[in-house]
C-alpha cells in the first residue's frame, strides 16, 4: 500500500510541522506495517524526513513542488496543476503515461492507494494569509484530479476571514472521503462547510503519538555537566509571537504583551520555587528571522534581572522533533506558545500551560481534559496571564495525576482511528 501525505514539510525549522509528518507516518505504519509512504509538499529542497518508529530510524521520501519560475517545469505547482487537469480530462492511457513519466508528483498520486492532506496542522485556514491558503488548495486539488479521492487528516479547520477561503475550503471538504478534526469547534466548522452528508470525525492531534528520544546529553547555554537533580521548569518562547507575527505589528491581535509576560512569568516562577528554568526553542531560524525561537530565547534571557537570569538556561542544540520531545520530557512543568511544544509535554503527562495566539490551542488541550490550562493571549491582560500561570504551577501535582491516563487514552484513540481509516480507505479504493 502506498500512502501520499500532503502538507507535512520536512525542511522546516519548525519542529511542530516535522512532528506531524513523523507522527502520521508512524500511525500509518502501525496500522499497515508494509505501507510505503511518500510526502508531497511545497519546499525548495525535498529532503527526506527521518523518523523514529518502534526504535528504528526510517527515511520517508519527499516530492516537492516549487513556485519559482526558475525551477524545472516538472516541479512547478502551476504546471503540475495544469498537467493534473489534462490527466483528468483526457483519459488516454498513452497520454497519461507520458504525464506520469515526466511529472513525479502526478506519478505518485496515480499510484497511491490513499492520499491525505494535513496542511501543517493549522493551515486549512487563512490566518497566515490568503496566498498560502490558495497554494494549499491548488496542491490538494491535484489529488482530486489525479487520484480522485482525498482524506483530510486530523487538523484544525478555519477560521476564514475571506469569502474566497470559505468557498475553496467547502470545495475540498465536500470532495473528501474522510474528514478528521482535532478539536470539537473545528469539527463544527468543517461540518458546516462539508454539509450534512459528510461525517466529520474527531481525533486527538497526531503528535500525541510521536515517539520521544532523550538525547544522551542536553546542550545548554550556559553549559551544565549534568541534568539538574531537582525539578525543571520548561518555557517555550515563540519567536513569531515575540516579534509580533509576520507583520511585526501584533498580527495575532494579542491583548497581553508577550515579551513582558515572559519576563514577568519567569521572574514569578523563580520567586515561588527553587527550580531551574530552561528556555526551549521549538522552531529554529537564523538570528533576525521573525520565526526564530532560539533568537527570542536569547533576547528574553538578556532582559531578565541578573538574580533571575542566573537560574535560566537555554536549550542550545537544534534537536529533531523526537529529541526535542525527549528534552521536554525532563521537565516537571511546562509553559508553551508553540502548540506542538505543548503537545510534547501533555503527551508525556507533564502539566502544561498553553499561551495561545489562536483558537486551536483550546480544542487540543480539551482533548486531554486540560482546557483550563489554556491562557488565550487575545483575551487576557499580561498581569492576568502571569497570575494564572503561577497559580497553575502551584497546583501542578493534582493535574499531573489526572493527565497521565488522559494522554494514554489519546494515544489509544489515535491507533484506533488510523486503523479504521486505513481499512476504510482501502475498501473505498
Amino acid at each position: 500500500m502506498l500512502v501520499a501525505i500532503l502538507g507535512a514539510p520536512t525542511s522546516s525549522g519548525n519542529r511542530g510541522v516535522l512532528a506531524l509528518g513523523a507522527s502520521l507516518s508512524s500511525l500509518i505504519l502501525n496500522a499497515h506495517p508494509d505501507a510505503r509512504i511518500v510526502l508531497l509538499n511545497g519546499q525548495q529542497q525535498p529532503t527526506p524526513l527521518q523518523i523514529q518508529h518502534r526504535g528504528n530510524r526510517i527515511s520517508i521520501p519527499v516530492i516537492g513542488y516549487r513556485l519559482s519560475p526558475k525551477a524545472p517545469l516538472r516541479d512547478q505547482l502551476l504546471w503540475i496543476a495544469a498537467m493534473s487537469l489534462v490527466y483528468r480530462l483526457l483519459p488516454v492511457p498513452a497520454l497519461r503515461k507520458r504525464i506520469t513519466d515526466s511529472v513525479p508528483w502526478i506519478k505518485a498520486l496515480s499510484e497511491c492507494d490513499i492520499a491525505g492532506d494535513v496542511r501543517g496542522g493549522d493551515s486549512f485556514s487563512d490566518i497566515y494569509g490568503i496566498k498560502r491558503f490558495v497554494f494549499g488548495f491548488i496542491a490538494a486539488a491535484t489529488v482530486l484530479l489525479v487520484h480522485g479521492k482525498l482524506v483530510q487528516f486530523p487538523q484544525t479547520y478555519g477560521p476564514y476571514k475571506s469569502l474566497l477561503s470559505r468557498i475553496l475550503a467547502r470545495i475540498l471538504l465536500k470532495n473528501s472521503t474522510t474528514i478528521v478534526a482535532r478539536d470539537k469547534h473545528s469539527r463544527e466548522v468543517a461540518s458546516s462547510l462539508a454539509g450534512s452528508a459528510k461525517q466529520v470525525k474527531l481525533s486527538p492531534d497526531v503528535a500525541f503519538s510521536l515517539e520521544a528520544v532523550r538525547p544522551s546529553r542536553i546542550a545548554l547555554d550556559p553549559p551544565e555537566d549534568s541534568i539538574p537533580s531537582g525539578e525543571i521548569i520548561g518555557i517555550n518562547v515563540n519567536g513569531l509571537m515575540y516579534n509580533g507575527g509576520y507583520t511585526r505589528s501584533n498580527m495575532f491581535g494579542l491583548k497581553l504583551d508577550y515579551p513582558e509576560y515572559l519576563r514577568e512569568v519567569v521572574s514569578s516562577l523563580a520567586r515561588v520555587s527553587d527550580c531551574r528554568i530552561w528556555l526551549v526553542p521549538h522552531t529554529y531560524a537564523p538570528i533576525g528571522d521573525v520565526e526564530s525561537d532560539n533568537a527570542a530565547c536569547a533576547t528574553l534571557r538578556a532582559s531578565l534581572p541578573p538574580e533571575v537570569a542566573v537560574r535560566v538556561s537555554i536549550v542550545s542544540a537544534e534537536y529533531d522533533q523526537h529529541e526535542i520531545k525527549g528534552v521536554i520530557g525532563h521537565c516537571g512543568f511546562f509553559v508553551g506558545s508553540r502548540m506542538h511544544s505543548c503537545i510534547a509535554a501533555l503527551s508525556q503527562g507533564i502539566p502544561c500551560v498553553g499561551v495561545a495566539y489562536s483558537g486551536k490551542f483550546l480544542g487540543v488541550f480539551e482533548s486531554v481534559g486540560a482546557g483550563d490550562w489554556v491562557i488565550d493571549g487575545r483575551e487576557v491582560s499580561t498581569s492576568e496571564a502571569v497570575s494564572r500561570t503561577t497559580a497553575l504551577f502551584v497546583d501542578r501535582a493534582k493535574t499531573r495525576e489526572e493527565l497521565a491516563p488522559q494522554a494514554a487514552s489519546a494515544k489509544a484513540a489515535l491507533a484506533e482511528i488510523f486503523g479504521s481509516l486505513v481499512r476504510n480507505e482501502q475498501t473505498v479504493s
